[in-house]
């Protein structure tokens, strides 16, 4: 149950890259092809809880670039929970992060594995609620302080299959716990199940460098701000 619920909130990643015309560039340099002046990155806004998702009206969806703090786009779910967001780029890659904010859940920042360069469609943001959040910890037998920030992540190859074997690290550290067997945080876990799925736990808020060694794969490193007591989720890959 707990992995339906990381996997989906990590969706956005995952959807990023479609094998070919997907949003996230999947070589080293953004800027190699020319950017539209207009992506659009659409899907479905849901609540989160382990008895699955529900989608969910009135939350807020905005997308920034990493260290602004004015939105350059910004919608609402409608009342099936689909938004489209229109991000203007001219013609440069968006480098940072969808927020979705609702009252009564935790923030959720989303960072795609690489900078934006085209359409994402398809792209769940996922809410939870504190007590689904606390849930996590507690399965990983770890105390999350609430001035420390948490960050989800999965572990995919290119074409967005888990990678088992992983061993993901952070700069600074953190509490690296991964799921078990049975799909779920464990205390006992030093890699990667099959479902690719890693929790950082009490890292410090602030920058922080994301990496994953393993799997017979080298993998892009990449920085997400993270928040504390929020909701940061991301996606490694080659």
């Amino acid at each position: 149950m707990t992995k339906r619920i990381l996997a989906l909130l990590l969706g956005l990643a995952a959807c990023g890259d479609d094998g070919g015309s997907g949003g996230v560039d999947s070589g080293s340099n953004v800027d190699a092809a020319p950017i539209p002046a207009m992506v659009t990155v659409s899907g479905v806004a849901s609540t989160v809880g382990l008895g699955g998702s529900t989608p969910l009206a009135g939350v807020t969806i905005a997308a920034y670039r990493e260290g602004e703090t004015t939105a350059v786009a910004m919608t609402t779910s409608a009342a099936d929970g689909t938004y489209a967001l229109v991000i203007p780029t001219n013609g440069v890659a968006l480098d940072g992060y969808l927020k979705g904010t609702q009252s009564g859940k935790k923030d959720n920042y989303l960072y795609p594995p690489k900078p934006i360069t085209a359409d994402i469609p398809s792209a769940p943001v996922l809410m939870i609620t504190q007590n689904t959040f606390d849930l996590l910890a507690q399965f990983a037998q770890t105390n999350q302080n609430p001035v420390n920030a948490f960050i989800g992540v999965q572990v995919f190859t290119a074409d967005n299959m888990d990678v088992a074997g992983a061993v993901v690290t952070s700069s600074p550290a953190g509490v690296v716990k991964y799921n078990g067997s049975a799909g779920r945080p464990t205390p006992s876990g030093t890699m990667t199940e099959v479902d690719g799925i890693a929790y950082i736990f009490n890292v410090p808020p602030g920058i922080v460098n994301i990496s994953a060694s393993g799997g017979g794969l080298t993998f892009f490193s990449h920085p997400v701000n993270a928040r504390a007591d929020q909701l940061t989720t991301t996606l490694i890959q080659p």
